[in-house]
């Protein structure tokens, strides 16, 4: 995500990446090294909020960031650029339309929490309360860090918005999704046939 600096874990998958790019060089391959930041998600746009800017300045300013941090260590990609740009936005919109022209998006209502004071939906850590399973408080949507038990969000009781703290109702909106299942046979074959993917896997 594009909302923070690189931590020890995202450089060594970085350099993890960096030292087979240049093995393969070496060997005689022709590669691209590309990255780029997500900069996508309500993460983002709530840290922008916090700091007083636009979402779209804070990319900016941490890809900035990122790619100096990136250069520090000798990490050089071809190219590296952002979910946000207008390329990611034309090639999401054909591969979505092309998918959904072959009956392969499928559309479902879902029930959510939905935070009134701030107009939004709430993810799973943008929720917090009573653990459905042990009663312990403050706990996320998603997970329980005293019993560890997973759950849904509406299961939550006494939920909060951890975002404004109010009490979220329920919302239904439509979303739409990848119909997977109807690749699974192809999927399977290519797995265990292609020799793409090392047995290990």
């Amino acid at each position: 995500y594009a909302n923070g600096s690189i931590h020890l874990g995202h450089m060594l998958e970085h350099i993890q990446a960096d030292i087979w790019v240049r093995y393969q060089r070496m060997r005689g391959h022709q590669v691209h090294f590309i990255c780029a930041d997500d900069a996508h998600g309500t993460p983002i746009m709530l840290k922008a909020q916090q700091m007083g800017i636009t979402p779209e300045e804070m990319i900016a300013a941490v890809s900035k960031e990122h790619q100096t941090d990136f250069a520090g260590f000798n990490i050089s990609f071809d190219n590296y650029h952002s979910t946000h740009s207008n390329e990611n936005r034309e090639l999401a919109e054909l591969i979505y339309g092309r998918l959904k022209a072959g009956g392969f998006i499928k559309g479902r209502t879902i029930t959510q929490l939905f935070d009134p004071e701030k107009s939004m939906f709430l993810p799973d850590r943008f929720v917090k309360g009573t653990c459905p399973k042990c009663k312990s408080p403050e706990q996320y949507g998603d997970n329980c860090d005293s019993c560890g038990a997973t759950y849904s969000p509406t299961e939550l009781i006494d939920p909060k918005s951890a975002v404004s703290g109010a009490t979220p109702v329920m919302k239904d909106s439509e979303h739409f999704f990848f119909d997977l299942p109807q690749f699974e046979t192809w999927l399977a074959g290519w797995v265990r046939g292609s020799g793409a993917i090392q047995e290990e896997m």
